[in-house]
Formats: C-alpha cells, sequence, structure tokens
C-alpha cells in the first residue's frame, strides 16, 4: 500500500506509514451526528406567538405554514431534525389566534351593525 502524503510503499498490514507516520487508513466519518433544531420550527412557535399580539392573522398564517412545514421536514430528515414540539406549539397557537381573532372580528361587525341601525338621538 502506498502512502497518499508521501508515496513510500508499506505493508499491507501497516496502520501508519513508515517514512511519514501518518495514518494510511483513514477513519470514515460517522454517519451518526448529533440532531439539529429545525428553524422552521422555531419560526413557527415565534410567528404565531407574534400573531397574537400584533399581526394578527397575517402572524397566525405565516406560523401555521412554517409549522406544517417544519412537521413534514423533521419526519423526512430521519431524526437528524428535531423540533417536533415546537412545530406542533407553532400550529395551536396559530390555529387558537386565529379563532380569537376571528371571534372578535364578529364582534367587532356585530357592534358595528347594532350602532348603526340605533336612530340618532336628538334628532
Amino acid at each position: 500500500m502506498y502512502c497518499r502524503y508521501c508515496g513510500t510503499h508499506n505493508s499491507e498490514e501497516a496502520r501508519e506509514c513508515a517514512q511519514c507516520g501518518e495514518f494510511l487508513y483513514q477513519m470514515p466519518d460517522s454517519p451518526y451526528s448529533a440532531p439539529q433544531q429545525s428553524g422552521k420550527a422555531v419560526a413557527s412557535l415565534i410567528c404565531s406567538l407574534a400573531g397574537l399580539f400584533m399581526c394578527f392573522f397575517v402572524g397566525q398564517i405565516i406560523g401555521l405554514v412554517l409549522g406544517y412545514g417544519a412537521k413534514r421536514e423533521i419526519e423526512a430528515s430521519r431524526g437528524r431534525l428535531t423540533g417536533e414540539g415546537l412545530a406542533a406549539a407553532g400550529i395551536i397557537i396559530g390555529w387558537v389566534g386565529i379563532g380569537i381573532d376571528g371571534l372578535l372580528v364578529l364582534i367587532w361587525l356585530i357592534a358595528l351593525f347594532a350602532f348603526a341601525a340605533m336612530p340618532a338621538a336628538g334628532m
């Protein structure tokens, strides 16, 4: 076997080059690496929470899209990505926020029509 660093011929059983001392066999990279947090899952939770307080329907819709996308991405990663709980929380908060926002819009419309139907006082 020839050393890939200095070109010296070594015996087949040798682990290190007799000339330069470099390892003849490079250890393969481990196919197992630490799982990473899904960025979409984190963004889903943040957008859904922001939608509760600031951008109403827009934040929740973005949170839902990112949450469902993160769940698909995590399932397809075969354990390389984590964050299922964050994605689920983003989805749940998104749907709850849409429900609350819808209820507020409904109450506002009822109040608007109720006040519009009232006769003007003093006229």
